[in-house]
């Protein structure tokens, strides 16, 4: 017989997620040691932040399998409790001296068709039992399984029943940190703000267990940041009781109270010195641009407004390396050596301080300066300098020596400047929001329908569905369809819409720096050469050489730098079209195929009634895809580094991955197949063929896909020619961070 789902007794929770906040009104922790969990104290009340009841495993009887209906209704062999029940032994309402129903045992493990079959024999979805007199659907949502949640609602279950400690099914799903349950639980109309028995609000659960994504989910879904509970602690009180940061900011974005009191007069600041928060409490402030005491930073000459406008910062970033540029190539090239090089050195780390100061300062997006338009900048005051340069010096000495490199250069020149303006202009490919949470629901249920209702094929943040190759951008705050990457270049995502302007963007860098690099030596060659010339590491001749336009010639070094990632990215992107493949694909290993987990969780359903399968992907438990854990289990350091940084924000972990791969290819047997490529001539016709206007916005999603118009705003499900010898499975979804 199948034994799906648990083999254990159940229990409410487990691990972190089974603490809970005290039953009593809690005061303010006062926690001298962050190794212990909090506790909220006062002279005369002592609350622990104690655990959930636990339910107690199927008390191990001598009785034969076939008769013992709670084992039968854990292990979800419909057919055997079909039989029960056809011999009058048992009935679907059944239940033992705890008030226990079989229901409350398949529920809590999972089993999806016991469940149905259960509730289509008549048992009872709003039964109470065990030690926390609890329901089958808050069995269930302590373990996360949503599947088994939905089925309960849409027959009947009440989710506003509450359990012997006054928690009803919200705020379990919040103490486990189930975005996804969530979800599918505020969609069912509960009241953001419902109470517990010491009046806390899903929001300070969420705050408290450090769940950012259950945090935000419920600050944009209206939960309020300045209630308070019996003892008067808010959202933010128990933000820092926990010490996460991404809590403690987005609730200081929502606008709580950064004063708030509780009924011993403690205001956050308080909180976080006696749960040894502090540096917490003080970065979120600073991130949120306050000062340490929580009062409004005020900066010098009234500039406070508009660094703290996010249009005006974006344009300051942009602009800010053009400045940067010509001041270094100036000092560089009208300094002697030996001064040049160190006060270059100090006024390009002046320039990054002033800019990084502004950006510590700025919108809360901006802290971070890789975050802003500044590395864009860096890109178009290059081209402004060569445009500069090119037409005030280089084009007059060279238009009747060098006609036609001249062309060349203003006609890919031209186009570059088109293109990359087009790129970092142009909806990339945002996937549509919905209008309404009617239609937000619709989706939902029609993903629950599908067994679909997973972080592949669902975003909490967007509340969207997401289209096939799809992926939601953290800088960009959106779903993007066919997602490229986001590049920093461009401080833009390059998608659907503008992947092949990106491609042409740096196909004709490319052949442009190549093109300004040969003007330039035929410019600087037909200058007269310099008396005397006199430099102090270089030989005569190369110091005449030199000497002759020195900002013109380290213009010229520094694009040629540049012409290095450039030529990587080009052979990464022209690689990725030949085989029909994003960067992010790439990055990630294909992670395209949702068909299949999608089918064996169906199948699995029907077959053993569980939902959970080692194989695709899922826990063992059956808890699912649940961000709000993935981001914190996997507890890995993404920036690598300053070197790691670089890496990937010049293009050199694509261009590697690109050439492992490609090394790769002898053994295609052992590894995965493209589903999207049609061979190399039809992927390149695909793309380079595709009716869409090469100047000019295209229709949003629309791209070609085997010579036929397709539209990945709206692709959820693979043609079926994509599943022949297709092996792909899914990968956790993880941001791969900048790529260029």
């Amino acid at each position: 017989m199948s034994s799906g789902g648990s083999s254990t007794g159940p229990q409410a929770s487990s691990g972190s997620s089974s603490t809970a906040l005290g039953s009593s009104p809690p005061s303010l922790p006062s926690g001298k040691s962050a190794a212990t969990p909090p506790k909220a104290s006062t002279e005369d009340v002592s609350v622990e932040l104690k655990s959930r009841k636990s339910e107690r495993s199927p008390v191990s009887r001598s009785i034969p399998l076939g008769e013992d209906i709670m084992q039968i209704a854990r292990i979800g062999e419909v057919s055997v409790m079909q039989k029960m029940f056809d011999e009058k032994k048992f009935t679907a309402k059944h239940t033992d001296e705890e008030g226990i129903t079989p229901l409350h045992w398949a529920a809590i493990n999972n089993q999806y068709a016991m469940c149905k079959f259960l509730i289509e024999s008549g048992a009872d979805v709003n039964a109470k039992g065990g030690e926390s007199v609890a329901t089958p659907a808050m069995w269930a949502a302590q373990r996360c399984h949503y599947y088994i949640v939905h089925l309960l609602l849409q027959n009947g279950a009440d989710p506003l029943l509450t359990d012997v400690q006054g928690y009803n099914i919200l705020h379990l799903a919040t103490i486990d940190g189930n975005a996804f349950l969530l979800v599918l639980l505020l969609h069912q109309e509960i009241p953001v703000d419902v109470l517990d028995q010491q009046g806390h609000t899903g929001l300070m659960w969420a705050a408290y267990k450090g769940y950012p994504a259950c945090v935000d989910l419920f600050l944009r879904w209206g939960a309020n940041p300045n209630a308070v509970d019996d003892g008067g602690l808010a959202p933010l009180h128990w933000a820092l009781v926990k010490g996460s940061l991404p809590c403690v900011q987005k609730i200081l974005e929502y606008g709580a109270d950064r004063f708030a009191k509780t009924r011993d007069g403690k205001s956050p600041a308080i909180v976080a010195q006696e749960m040894n928060t502090t540096n917490v409490w003080y970065r979120a402030l600073n991130e949120c641009g306050y000062d340490l005491d929580g009062s409004k930073k005020a900066l010098p000459m009234g500039l406070g407004p508009w660094v703290q406008d996010k249009s005006i910062m974006s344009k300051f970033f942009f602009i800010w390396p053009f400045l940067l540029i010509f001041v270094v190539l100036w000092i560089l090239s009208n300094m002697a050596i030996y001064a040049a090089i160190p006060v270059a050195i100090v006024v390009v780390f002046g320039l990054q301080w002033i800019a990084r100061r502004a950006a510590s300062e700025g919108p809360t997006e901006y802290r971070v300066l890789q975050k802003t338009p500044f590395t864009s900048g860096v890109f178009a005051g290059s081209l402004f300098w060569v445009f500069v340069r090119y037409l005030l010096f280089v084009l007059p000495a060279t238009y009747s020596t060098s006609p036609f490199l001249n062309i060349g250069f203003t006609v890919f020149a031209s186009l570059t400047t088109y293109f990359y303006f087009f790129a970092m202009m142009a909806d990339p490919g945002y996937v549509p929001k919905l209008g309404s949470r009617n239609q937000q629901r619709a989706v939902i249920a029609e993903l629950f329908e599908e067994w679909k209702f997973d972080e592949e094929n669902f975003c909490v943040y967007c509340m969207v569905r997401r289209p096939l190759r799809s992926k939601h951008c953290r800088r960009c705050s959106r779903c993007v369809s066919k997602h490229d990457h986001h590049c920093p270049w461009i401080d833009n995502c390059v998608g659907a819409n503008n992947l092949r302007h990106f491609v042409l963007y740096i196909l004709c860098l490319e052949v442009g720096i190549i093109l300004f690099i040969n003007l330039t030596f035929n410019y600087i060659n037909g200058l007269p050469a310099t008396v005397e010339p006199k430099c102090n590491v270089l030989n005569d001749e190369i110091c005449g050489f030199v000497l002759r336009d020195t900002f013109t010639l380290l213009l010229n070094i520094w694009i040629g730098i540049q012409l290095v990632w450039i030529t990587m990215l080009c052979a990464v992107q022209l690689v990725q079209v030949s085989r029909n493949q994003t960067t992010y694909e790439n990055m990630r290993g294909h992670s395209i195929d949702r068909s299949y987990p999608s089918s064996r969780a169906f199948a699995s359903a029907v077959a053993a009634g569980t939902t959970s399968f080692d194989s695709a992907g899922l826990s063992a438990s059956g808890q699912g895809p649940n961000p709000a854990l993935a981001h914190g289990a996997h507890g890995r350091n993404r920036r690598g580094g300053c070197l790691q940084q670089w890496s990937s924000l010049l293009g050199f972990d694509a261009f590697f991955a690109t050439a492992r791969d490609g090394l790769r290819d002898g053994h295609r047997a052992a590894r995965a197949k493209n589903p999207f490529s049609r061979g190399l001539v039809m992927n390149c016709r695909d793309f380079w063929c595709d009716p869409a206007p090469y100047f000019g916005k295209r229709e949003p999603g629309s791209a070609m896909l085997g010579g036929e118009i397709v539209n990945y705003n709206r692709m959820y499900e693979s043609p079926s020619r994509m599943h022949t010898g297709g092996g792909y499975r899914s990968v956790a979804h993880e941001e791969p961070g900048d790529i260029v």
